[in-house]
């Protein structure tokens, strides 16, 4: 008989062990290559806890499956201690199989983390944490109360049974039984508890540095998936809404270098009124001397990057005194100082400008000069007034402009540099608003210009 109970002993532990190991080795590795090989950063990384849940689960029901057949066939035991046998095998599969889900949780967390990738959540899939936390706490709890109760009732049976024989210490022996089990089991449950708190912290741990990265501008950040609860359905959430911001922002830079960035800015606000706005800004136009000519001699790739060398060497002159390039119309600037963003000093601004646009188009033709081409030469028309400032076009394509009979006049003040031979104009609005500002200006009389009825005076800025 007490090789019998050596041998029943040994089954018990061996037994198990040995029909349940091959089977989770195999799953791990299984899982453990998909984690390593994978090929798409966008795969549903939260099934894999779950596969070494179901994994373990079930490699131990079928070990207390054959032990509890091996017990009732070979060694005549009752139905009620396979059935205990059973319910054991199937304690140490739910609870192995949570330590399984807790450490391939916490493996695919790492990962993630460290490859940078996010993975895919599907919302119609999603499993409440209530409804997690109350699976694993009714398990817990219903197979503590299972097996104690299954104990005590053996127990109690076998005391009834042998009620003849048996010592009056053998009460402390059952009572120490359900008390190491209690014991072993609320062990096991803190142990649990412990490891879904780690991930957990670990989880909200990326959740707070990448939403901190996104508040500083950095979009690539991405919080791991590895949950179909809330916390994946807020990670998901949160890789999405970062993709939405580069997004926005990549349109935003993008539009900004189609629109000056301050105009994007107000339009992407919705600052702009649809009727417009009236508004008192200087006017400056720039145009090329001998522009036609000089393409016709020139390869178009040439003229392009010559255009774009001169656009931005004047484009930085202009922004330098607070000023905004409205558009380039062929060879020709157009640019405001006063608006959308006011500015007091517009009308000094706009001449601080010009008089650099001059200094860096004579360092263009330095430049030119020591390559063997042509200097180059252009005119500046300056003009102070009152505009309508808005949005003007159709519906489906509007362009930020200033309209009024100030931007007319400053154009036409800019053609006046052919007539007279200079680089400079101002009409007489800018020049009394500039007096004493110390720029030096030489009146050049009043002359007449297309499609205005009275002459005006002009300046020329030395």
């Amino acid at each position: 008989m007490e090789g019998l109970g050596y041998l029943k002993a040994s089954i018990n532990t061996i037994l198990p062990v040995c029909i349940v190991l091959p089977f989770r080795c195999a799953s791990h590795k299984r899982t453990d290559k998909r984690l390593r090989g994978f090929q798409s950063p966008n795969m549903a990384f939260y099934v894999l806890p779950w596969r070494e849940f179901f994994a373990d689960v079930a490699a131990w029901l079928i070990a207390g499956l054959l032990m509890a057949g091996l017990y009732m066939t070979y060694f005549q035991a009752p139905f009620l201690t396979a059935i205990k046998v059973l319910l054991g095998c199937l304690f140490f599969g739910l609870f192995g199989g949570m330590f399984q889900f807790l450490a391939t949780e916490r493996k695919t967390i790492n990962l993630l983390k460290t490859r940078g990738f996010e993975g895919t959540f599907t919302q119609e899939k999603m499993l409440s944490v209530g409804s997690k936390m109350l699976f694993f706490m009714v398990t817990i709890l219903l197979f503590m109360v299972t097996v104690i109760l299954l104990m005590v009732f053996m127990d109690i049976n076998f005391l009834l049974t042998h009620r003849d024989s048996f010592k009056p210490d053998i009460y402390v022996g059952v009572f120490k039984e359900v008390l190491f089990a209690f014991i072993v089991i609320l062990a096991l449950s803190l142990l649990l508890l412990a490891r879904y708190t780690r991930n957990l912290r670990s989880i909200l741990s990326i959740q707070l540095e990448t939403m901190e990265n996104i508040s500083r501008g950095n979009y690539d950040s991405k919080v791991p998936v590895v949950s179909n609860d809330e916390f994946g359905l807020i990670a998901a959430k949160t890789n999405h809404m970062a993709l939405g911001l580069k997004e926005r922002d990549l349109c935003q830079i993008s539009f900004g270098k189609y629109v000056t960035p301050e105009i994007s800015e107000k339009i992407l606000k919705g600052e702009i009124s649809p009727e417009g706005e009236l508004t008192e800004v200087t006017m400056l136009f720039c145009d090329l001397r001998g522009y036609t000519p000089f393409v016709a001699r020139k390869d178009p790739k040439d003229v392009v990057k010559f255009l774009n060398e001169y656009f931005s060497e004047m484009e930085t002159a202009v922004r330098q005194s607070k000023g905004i390039v409205l558009q380039y119309i062929g060879d020709e600037i157009e640019a405001v100082f006063g608006a959308p963003i006011p500015e007091a000093k517009h009308p000094e601004m706009a001449v601080k400008a010009a008089i650099e646009m001059r200094k860096r188009l004579e360092t263009l033709n330095q430049k030119r000069r020591a390559q063997g081409e042509e200097p180059i030469r252009h005119g500046i028309g300056i003009h102070t007034g009152t505009v309508l400032g808005g949005s003007v076009g159709s519906p489906e394509r509007l362009v930020y402009a200033m309209v009024g009979d100030t931007v007319n006049v400053a154009s036409r003040i800019q053609d006046l540099n052919k007539q007279f031979g200079t680089d400079i104009l101002i009409g007489a609005t800018t020049e009394s608003l500039i007096k004493d500002r110390g720029f030096e200006t030489v009146s050049l009389g009043k002359t007449s210009i297309k499609g205005k009825s009275e002459e005006i005076e002009v300046f020329k800025v030395l």
